[in-house]
């Protein structure tokens, strides 16, 4: 086990980092409401980048189970989950079941999907799904304001038998409460916007797609996604993790993601203390350094497996 005192979170660089990048975003939406073509294209990727980055803030939510975070957390839902339709109990439990040992990397993890050798579902990945994301989560905040769950895990079983990749996750009564007080406010606001600045829409929606194809454009770099095991242990979580030290992976792998290789080692470090968590496992375990590769390898493909026996 390593030092405590990376597991320690610090508010202040969350409030610091998510309230840049939440500003960057609002720069652009108001840039581009009124620039016109190409120089709209400017504000467009200033937007679409705000917004990825800030929307990344989810997983730290999801994974840090700190008091001190807790208003962190209710800032970012009722902000930016509000604006990207997706509310942190959406993401909350298929993420820690691709976290879990024995779950991690088999036929139940729902975010380990076989795109590396799959040109069709690589396609789709990369070029279809940021596309048809925008219109999956407005479907599913009209189910949620509705109580309509059992509508939204017919769609996510047919998304993990289509696709191997989750779109939702199970909910409890009291998180499904939540989940649906949080739509019917997201249907509020949209409607706002529909009646009152129209126009915003096209835009918005394109911001939506180029911010999704920046989160999918990270799959493919994390993990060997080549083949499922039958199980998996710890061993294989740093085995088939890999982490991209070029500054280059920062356009889709910010806020801590291209340390991937720490964070599945120990996913409850703060994003701010993986880059020291990093160093000090370069140091300390020799085979972690196997795990660090170059974004030009990523892409081509690892070609490493993990040692549990596959299916």
């Amino acid at each position: 086990m390593v030092d405590r005192k990376y597991f320690i979170p610090r508010p202040a660089i969350y409030y610091r980092d998510f309230g840049f990048y939440l500003v960057l975003f609002v720069i652009g939406m108001v840039w581009g409401s009124q620039a016109t073509w190409p120089t709209l294209i400017l504000p467009l990727l200033l937007a679409a980048a705000g917004l990825h980055r800030a929307g990344l803030f989810c997983h730290e939510i999801v994974h840090i189970k700190d008091a001190s975070l807790k208003p962190f957390q209710y800032l970012y839902t009722w902000t930016v989950a509000l604006l990207v339709m997706v509310p942190p109990l959406r993401f909350q439990v298929p993420h820690l079941a691709h976290h879990r040992l024995g779950v991690f990397g088999t036929p139940e993890d729902p975010q380990y999907p076989l795109v590396r050798n799959n040109p069709i579902a690589m396609t789709m990945v990369l070029l279809v799904i940021p596309f048809i994301v925008p219109f999956t989560n407005l479907f599913m905040t009209f189910t949620a304001a509705a109580g309509a769950f059992s509508t939204e895990q017919a769609i996510d079983r047919w998304a993990m038998r289509k696709f191997g990749f989750s779109l939702s996750s199970p909910l409890t009564e009291e998180q499904q409460a939540e989940v649906s007080r949080h739509a019917r406010v997201n249907l509020l606001l949209l409607a706002a916007v529909v009646i009152f600045i129209p126009g915003i829409l096209p835009f918005y929606y394109a911001v939506l797609v180029i911010g999704w194809a920046l989160l999918t454009a990270r799959i493919p770099l994390e993990h060997e996604l080549e083949q499922l095991m039958e199980t998996s242990g710890r061993q294989d979580q740093m085995i088939d993790s890999f982490t991209i030290e070029s500054p280059f992976a920062l356009i889709v792998q910010p806020v801590g993601f291209r340390f991937h290789t720490a964070h599945h080692m120990y996913p409850a470090v703060p994003y701010h203390n993986l880059p020291a968590l990093h160093e000090h496992l370069k140091q300390t375990v020799p085979e972690y350094r196997d795990s660090i590769i170059s974004l030009w390898r990523a892409i081509r493909g690892p070609k490493r497996s993990a040692t549990a026996s596959h299916s």
